[in-house]
């Protein structure tokens, strides 16, 4: 529940950026996220998106930010628009346009269109100029020129590292081989944009059945990274994957390879969540060690 006198904090921000007075007419919970307490705020006239942490999470808020500002620049998904990232009192928060989404149907084309155009920005690096966070954990980017040492040293290790007291010892034993065999596996790719934690509960359809994408973790790396993690947890339009490879043809083997990318998430999920994910990891690594 909001207090009032953060309400009026945000009354009179939204004034400001609409510069004229408002006030809030309703707010509504919105459900779905793990990590942060977020809400539609209904204000005289324009709807508002709000998540909100404690103080210390305001970093996570900025990343975010400066993560949706580089999709914007993309020119691919529809990003809602960041208005602040600010604190008040305890809390920190990031206040985004509230977008519509449609009720009914499906746009796979338009969401294939839309991550081929994504990933067709490129760069000289596998990396970030700055880290940030998949879900609440940090997630390192640190500039690497191949993708084999970036995928090791920024992805899979920090998170074995982070779990190391519940991932069993032959386990970090097939790990350790996992690592030798990988520059056999993974193709040479030019460093594309990536969504980054690109699930189902990371995307709707607009009322104009455009895709839109929030929640990023970006950062520029292998494309089929993207790819493997929207088929983890299932909820895309099979379709979206053909359409996707006419579009930017994928390299042969990828659907070989997408068990290697939902290793990085899979770790992340036993950080977050606990051993159960650990069945899957194994599942993954014995088919290539």
């Amino acid at each position: 529940m909001l207090k009032d006198n953060f309400i009026h904090h945000l009354e009179n921000t939204c004034s400001e950026i609409e510069g004229k007075p408002v006030k809030l007419r309703a707010y509504e919970k919105i459900y779905g996220g793990d990590i942060n307490q977020a809400y539609r705020l209904a204000m005289t006239d324009t709807d508002y998106f709000i998540k909100i942490n404690a103080a210390d999470k305001f970093d996570m808020f900025d990343k975010e930010a400066k993560g949706l500002q580089l999709l914007t620049q993309s020119q691919s998904f529809v990003i809602p628009e960041v208005y602040e990232v600010g604190e008040f009192e305890n809390q920190s928060y990031i206040l985004m346009a509230y977008i519509p989404s449609l009720e009914n149907g499906e746009h796979p084309e338009d969401f294939a269109q839309k991550l081929a155009a994504l990933h067709q920005n490129t760069a000289d690096y596998f990396g970030l100029s700055f880290d940030n966070y998949i879900g609440s954990l940090p997630q390192k980017n640190t500039y690497h020129t191949q993708w084999v040492d970036f995928y090791i040293l920024n992805r899979l290790q920090p998170q074995i590292d982070l779990a190391k007291d519940i991932i069993p010892k032959e386990m970090l034993r097939r790990f350790d081989k996992f690592y030798q065999k990988l520059p056999e596996i993974l193709p040479l790719e030019q460093p594309a944009l990536l969504h980054g934690d690109l699930w189902s509960g990371n995307y709707f359809y607009n009322l104009q059945g455009q895709a839109v994408v929030f929640d990023p973790a970006v950062y520029y790396g292998h494309r089929e990274v993207d790819l493997a993690m929207m088929r983890l947890f299932g909820g895309f339009n099979p379709n979206i994957y053909v359409l996707y490879n006419e579009l930017f043809p994928l390299q042969p083997g990828w659907q070989e390879r997408v068990g290697v990318y939902q290793l990085y998430p899979l770790l992340v999920h036993v950080n977050l969540f606990g051993k159960s994910y650990l069945n899957g990891i194994e599942e993954v690594l014995k088919g290539f060690v």
